[in-house]
């Protein structure tokens, strides 16, 4: 099952907080990021797209589309933010030797 780390929730529920559904109905959606040139995109959203397949935990929602749920399954997304505030979401499995086949995501500000 697809699953945060718990700074990509920390994160998650931070730009949630930022949208117009806050961080009760707010959180990032997950989705086909091929025209943009990485495996997957991110971005901001008030609420799931008709569709979408709605994960929480620990407070941080993440609205997969129906394009990309089935491969996200059994991935792991991490976050970090740099100096200048901008977020770096990458993807992952778990593994022994911690996240591996990390594949691009995408940045948010």
């Amino acid at each position: 099952m697809f699953t945060l780390t718990d700074n990509a929730c920390v994160i998650v529920k931070a730009i949630a907080g930022q949208t117009a559904g806050g961080r009760e109905k707010g959180g990032i959606r997950i989705y086909d990021g091929s025209d943009r040139g990485t495996d997957f995109a991110l971005e901001p959203a008030d609420g799931p797209e008709e569709g979408d397949v709605v994960r929480e935990q620990s407070g941080a929602r993440t609205f997969l589309a129906p394009d990309v749920a089935d491969d996200l399954d059994d991935f792991v997304l991490d976050a970090s933010v740099d100096g200048q505030g901008v977020v770096d979401f990458s993807f992952g499995t778990n593994g022994p030797q911690g996240m591996t086949d990390v594949r691009s995501a995408g940045h948010a500000h």
